[in-house]
């Protein structure tokens, strides 16, 4: 293996080191700006080195004492020795990046916000799925990292919620207890994922299993747990992994939880989509909130309809997900709202016949981006303001390079949802020229 030494220059997409050998770039996990480090090359790539780190021989003042055991073989989280105000500037540079590299706009007028802190930076992820392994004679919750098969144990994560900690290493005790065993391909037996929600101190539980189910003993000293008030089952054998399309069971506990955002109280269902955030999320739904005044909306990925029902707009709101949808229809007659109308359908079909039948003031977009369709849309129906919500960068840019002979950009605010990680959310206002 050969070994050279670089400087960092900068970091990229997803939180790794970039710096350069004769011109040729290299990138180098846990490398931070300005840092000069001896490296053995992995591989001659015709396009880039893959650089790991022999050596530090200087190290940024800005590089901290790492906040996870498991620096260095997980690959969930790439900021791990990161001071946290240096992500925040990482994460409005990236944005620069993609926006340099995509666009023609003239980045230097744009008017890019600084990037909204996270409100807490460890224990924020309320919602977890996880693989069940065997690990040295016992049922554990872990992720085998692809690169090393490394098996990186997930029941004391610290951007995981201290009670979610507490409730996974519990669970592992009993399973063992119980004698469950993990899932066997071949006899499509066992325990295969856990899926858990913390929704205001109330853990809600989703176990995929193969065809025998799990033991009732198991499930009923786990409905002890204290945090414990719902546990669900679904029985998965195939190869894919989108458990949602199977029906669930539930084994106890409430069907429902309920929850407050924007001042008002929601209840949600096991199958609809519930944020991994839920505090940053309230965070981005108040931004958009601020941005719209009097008018007709169209929201497309809505989710169960929080931001919508916080409106007092008309507007027709459709998500591709019926559970979203069933969920949102009953939180507007629990919220006695008479403004939205839930649609359940194809995002793309539905904005053509909405966009025909009506004229809108806004149009807001969660999700990965602007499909072509809504684009053309927008455009023929001349949609005065567009909202983007967007976690994929590259998309972003590329969606505003499409449009910019159509619609300027008013403001464009990252929101780091998800600290310790190189993924950030951006919120794009739009108007039309």
């Amino acid at each position: 293996m050969k070994v050279t030494q670089i400087e960092i220059k900068k970091l990229g997409i997803n939180g790794e080191g970039i710096g350069y050998i004769n011109k040729k770039v290299c990138f180098v996990d846990n490398a931070l700006p300005g840092e000069v480090v001896e490296v053995g090359l992995d591989n001659n790539n015709p396009r880039y080195y893959k650089g790991k780190i022999v050596k530090y021989i200087k190290q940024s003042s800005y590089r901290q004492k790492t906040i996870c055991k498991e620096d260095g073989h997980c690959l969930g989280c790439s900021l791990t020795c990161y001071q946290y105000d240096q992500q925040l500037i990482y994460k409005k540079d990236l944005l620069k990046d993609v926006l340099r590299k995509y666009t023609k706009l003239p980045l230097k007028y744009l008017p890019i916000r600084n990037t909204i802190s996270a409100h807490q930076t460890l224990g924020y992820k309320d919602v977890v799925s996880l693989p069940v392994t065997y690990f040295q004679g016992k049922v554990r919750f872990g992720i085998y990292q692809r690169e090393s098969k490394y098996l990186t144990l997930m029941d004391q994560c610290v951007t995981q919620n201290p009670l979610i900690n507490e409730c996974l290493q519990q669970i592992e005790d009993i399973l063992n207890e119980c004698h469950v065993r993990d899932y066997n391909e071949k006899f499509k037996k066992g325990l295969r994922f856990i899926r858990m929600r913390l929704i205001e101190n109330q853990i809600q539980i989703l176990f995929v299993t193969g065809n025998d189910g799990i033991k009732e003993e198991a499930i009923q000293r786990i409905s002890q747990i204290p945090s414990v008030k719902a546990i669900w089952y679904t029985i998965n054998t195939a190869r894919y992994q989108d458990f949602d399309k199977k029906g669930y069971t539930k084994l106890y506990g409430d069907s429902k939880f309920s929850f407050d955002c924007l001042n008002q109280r929601y209840q949600i269902s096991i199958k609809s989509d519930y944020p991994i955030n839920p505090y940053q999320e309230e965070v981005k739904l108040s931004l958009i909130q601020s941005m719209i005044e009097e008018g007709h909306i169209l929201s497309l990925n809505c989710g169960i309809g929080v931001l919508e029902l916080a409106l007092n707009n008309d507007i027709i709101a459709i998500d591709e997900r019926k559970e979203n949808i069933q969920d949102a229809n009953d939180n507007k007659q629990l919220l006695h709202k008479h403004n939205v109308e839930f649609v359940c359908r194809n995002i793309d079909e539905a904005v053509i016949t909405y966009c025909k039948k009506n004229s809108f003031d806004y149009m807001i977009v969660r999700g990965e981006g602007l499909s072509d369709t809504m684009i053309q849309s927008m455009i023929l129906s001349k949609i005065k303001n567009v909202i983007i919500v967007s976690d994929h960068p590259s998309s972003l840019a590329k969606n505003l390079e499409e449009i910019k002979d159509y619609y300027k950009i008013k403001t464009m605010i990252p929101v780091d949802s998800y600290p310790y990680t190189a993924k950030f959310d951006t919120i794009v206002h739009l108007v039309k020229h």
